[in-house]
């Protein structure tokens, strides 16, 4: 007996694809091992879907139909598995309240679908179920003594659906015209100078154009940026706009001493001696003494071998 078929509905590929999708989106603050998770999820549940869908032999479904159907128990098992991974819910019980969700998403999406509701309505449907669905589960959890008040508080406060959606509006918000990398920028730089004196802020602002400085003050505007931006990324944003600056016209002697003891301290100290071999006793003196060096050099001086040093050695 051959398998019975949905035309134009692979669940096998649909499933595969949406759990590569929820690869490509899963939040940077979110674990490696997390992430497997939240992928394999997907496909788990999309799959069972899929196949429930095309052995039910009691409703009629076409491919779109069937798609929508499988995508809905996708994405919401998407966001609620980050849900619960961000409230540090046990691992061993993630999968069994992502079920019942999953088995929620599914009833509650083919009947609206036999109905024929529009996918504007079913959208609020499906969500409103989930909600309660997974407060539900979260309640019964508790009841049995696996999961504590705080637990469940912490879980019912997640909503990565509506944090990507927020984000997603932000940009349009800043305007197509404007990369991503920019913005994540600027959004690193708005967390760094957050907590500055307003005068200072002020002009900070003031160097940027209109485009980059609207986006910097609604970054600024944002009680809860911290939780919005991985760490990791801005720092490694930071440290780009660092190295991008211009170095400071007039430094102290002080600085120029470190930077010409870092240079040395990370350099071969025969190649440096090769490089200052024909300049006076004093200034060899001051390169390889490094921070013990009590030599009297003027700032300007100091400043001229510190470019000297960085061209023959960086």
């Amino acid at each position: 007996m051959a398998e019975r078929k949905i035309e134009g509905f692979d669940h096998k590929a649909f499933a595969k694809n949406l759990a590569v999708q929820a690869g490509q989106v899963v939040p940077a603050d979110i674990s490696s091992a997390d992430k497997k998770f939240v992928v394999d999820i997907v496909y788990k549940f999309s799959f069972l879907s899929g196949d429930a869908l095309i052995k039910d032999e009691t409703i009629t479904l076409d491919g779109a139909q069937a798609s929508l159907i499988t995508q809905f128990i996708g994405e919401w098992s998407f966001h609620k598995s980050i849900d619960l991974i961000r409230s540090k819910i046990d691992p061993s019980l993630r999968e069994g309240i992502l079920q019942r969700v999953a088995f929620t998403v599914f009833e509650i999406a083919k009947q609206a679908t036999l109905k024929r509701m529009p996918q504007e309505q079913i959208i609020p449907l499906v969500e409103h179920h989930v909600n309660v669905c997974f407060k539900q589960a979260l309640e019964d959890l508790k009841k049995k003594g696996v999961l504590d008040e705080k637990a469940e508080e912490d879980a019912l406060k997640q909503s990565n659906i509506d944090t990507m959606a927020q984000v997603e509006a932000e940009k349009e918000a800043i305007g197509a015209d404007m990369s991503d990398t920019k913005i994540l920028k600027l959004a690193s730089l708005a967390l760094l100078i957050k907590n500055f004196p307003q005068a200072k802020i002020k002009n900070i602002l003031a160097k940027f154009n209109k485009p980059e400085r609207d986006v910097l003050l609604q970054y600024l505007s944002m009680k809860d940026l911290e939780t919005k931006i991985d760490t990791k990324i801005t720092q490694r944003c930071l440290s780009e706009i660092k190295q991008a600056l211009p170095e400071p016209q007039n430094m102290s002697f002080e600085r120029i001493q470190k930077k010409i003891f870092k240079i040395v301290k990370n350099s071969d100290k025969q190649e440096i001696s090769n490089i200052i071999k024909d300049e006076r006793p004093q200034i060899r003196e001051f390169v390889l003494s490094g921070a013990q060096c009590d030599v009297n050099i003027p700032a300007r001086v100091a400043n001229v071998i510190y470019k000297y040093l960085e061209e023959k050695i960086l």
